[in-house]
Formats: C-alpha cells, sequence, structure tokens
C-alpha cells in the first residue's frame, strides 16, 4: 500500500473521531497488520484492518474494560479502525470490509471492540461474532464528544481453513 494509501485510511479513521490519527498512523505500521480498503474511481471510501495486538492491549481487556480474558493463541487478531465515508454509510461496505478482513483471518480466532450500534447488532454476529464481557465507557469521541458504551465481541477459531470462506455470501467482496 502506498504512503498516500496509508494517509488516506488514517484520515478516514480518524474522521470518526474515535481514534486520533497519530494513533492509526502509528497502529496501520505494527507488524502484521493486513489493511483492507475500497475504493471508487480512485478514492477511498471505506476501510479495516485486521490486527495483531501487543499483549498490554490484550491485558487490559481482563484487568479492567470488559473484564475477559483474549489469550493470544485463541484471539490471535483484531478487526478494527472500521470506517466508511459518509457518502457511502448505509451500502454494505462495511460488512463487506468486515467479511475481507474475516477471510484475511482464516480460521483463526477474532476479537473486535465497537460502539457502533450496526456492528455490534448487525455486522459482527452475521460473521460469527458473540458479544462477551462487560460493557465500558470508552474516551470521549473527538467529534460529538459523546463518551460512547464499548462492547468486546469474540469469534473463536473455527474449523477447517475453508469454513468462513466457504459460508460467507457469495460476491459481497464487491458491487457488481
Amino acid at each position: 500500500m502506498s504512503e498516500d494509501d496509508r494517509e488516506s485510511f488514517a484520515t478516514l479513521v480518524a474522521e470518526g473521531g474515535a481514534v486520533k490519527i497519530d494513533r492509526v498512523r502509528e497502529g496501520i505500521q505494527h507488524h502484521g497488520v493486513k489493511l483492507v480498503v475500497a475504493k471508487i474511481d480512485g478514492k477511498m471510501i471505506g476501510c479495516a484492518a485486521l490486527k495483531s495486538p501487543a499483549d498490554e492491549y490484550r491485558a487490559a481487556f481482563q484487568t479492567g474494560k470488559a473484564r475477559y480474558y483474549l489469550p493470544k493463541d485463541v484471539y490471535p487478531h483484531e478487526v478494527g479502525y472500521v470506517a466508511v465515508h459518509p457518502d457511502h454509510e448505509g451500502q454494505g461496505w462495511g460488512t463487506r470490509l468486515c467479511e475481507m478482513a474475516m477471510f484475511l483471518a482464516a480460521d483463526d480466532g477474532v476479537f473486535a471492540t465497537t460502539g457502533t450500534a450496526s456492528m455490534l447488532t448487525r455486522v459482527l454476529p452475521r460473521l460469527g461474532f458473540k458479544w462477551v464481557g462487560v460493557v465500558w465507557k470508552g474516551l470521549p469521541n473527538h467529534n460529538d464528544k459523546k463518551t460512547p458504551d464499548l462492547h468486546l465481541l469474540v469469534r473463536p477459531r473455527i474449523g477447517g481453513a475453508d469454513n468462513f470462506a466457504a459460508h460467507r455470501p457469495s460476491g459481497s467482496f464487491g458491487k457488481e
């Protein structure tokens, strides 16, 4: 991915207000991160990442936040930085981006955190995620200053490397 695309990725995520741009720039440079983007006419309209979180980050879920243990050998990945440009919201791009990130995760266990109703009730459950732990207060959104209720969701390791790919809706990775 080009440096311009990385900057577009970070900008799109930061425009949602939940994560500061410097944090996104740093996060997408980590070893093992896989970035997924959607473009229309060369312009990035959506993005997501499959991350490999550090042990310290994982530990915060057990001792605080959700009070749930996320061992690296069980949940090696996190789906995050999911963002869709406002002009393209409600068109299924978030779902398609998450599906592609899960395709990259293959049969590994994955976790995600969200304060977004559509991710909590539709997108992630459709991909096999279940809500675990307790709800906790996130940091104030940089745009609207609201403090979101955050939820932890997990999708345990699934049997067979082809299992997710075999059960995803066909044609869901792009508009035809």
